[in-house]
């Protein structure tokens, strides 16, 4: 059985140029400076006959707009790809003493989700990685590569409360060349739209025999 390591820090810390290089250079949009008022000419009144009706203006009430509910905003909790057989706890992951994306620590049994992006429900794009392998031990997305579109994921909130995702997309890319900006803010992720993206190793092993040469990468869009 081929030795697979953990997913590839080298590619994460490629990405992270493209990021840092994005970060710099995608500048919000100036604000359009606020037009003033044009004072329209006041209109003279013209007399009118006693004998003609004023028409009195009926109020119209405003639909009360109806309140959306805050996102939860506490820990996530849980991971479940019930077609792959996953339901795996969330090890939270930032960037690493090198200024690399992390990866799990708690190897074998967890999934990590990136809070240094988006947050599951909060209507962006949130990030998850895992191990394939881990010293010839399977990991949580270890059958990722098998995903297809229509699965459900499933994302479990501390408080219980789970949202729900729908898999659109699965893509292999080459370890050199992933565009890691894109994955993390896709220009494609239609406006209201919620997306995760869930990104590990997959392929072949290079020359070393230890490390993965593609990244793949499963996006899922929000239903409930």
């Amino acid at each position: 059985m081929k030795v697979a390591r953990l997913l590839s820090l080298a590619v994460f810390a490629a990405g992270l140029v493209t990021l840092a290089l994005a970060a710099a250079c995608g500048g919000a949009k100036k604000a359009s400076p606020e037009l003033t008022p044009t004072t329209a000419p006041s209109e003279t009144a013209t007399a009118t006959s006693s004998n003609t009706p004023t028409r009195t203006a009926t109020a119209t009430a405003s639909p009360t707009p109806t309140a959306t509910p805050t996102p939860f905003a506490g820990a996530v909790a849980r991971f479940k790809f019930p077609r792959l057989g996953v339901d795996a706890p969330i090890e939270d992951l930032a960037i690493n003493s090198r200024d690399e994306l992390d990866t799990p620590k708690d190897t074998n049994r967890a999934v990590g989700w990136y809070y240094i992006y988006d947050r599951p429900g909060w209507n962006g794009n949130a990030v998850f990685s895992a191990h394939v392998y881990y010293h010839n031990v399977p990991a949580p997305f270890q059958k990722l590569s098998q995903s297809k579109a229509g699965d459900d994921i499933v994302i479990a909130m501390e408080n219980g409360l789970e949202y729900k995702y729908r898999v659109v997309s699965n893509k292999r890319y080459h370890r050199d060349t992933i565009p890691m900006g894109d994955i993390i803010w896709p220009q494609d992720r239609p406006g209201g739209v919620e997306w995760i993206t869930l990104i590990t190793c997959g392929g072949e092993l290079d020359s070393t025999g230890q490390e993965y040469i593609s990244r793949d990468v499963v996006v899922a869009e929000r239903y409930q």
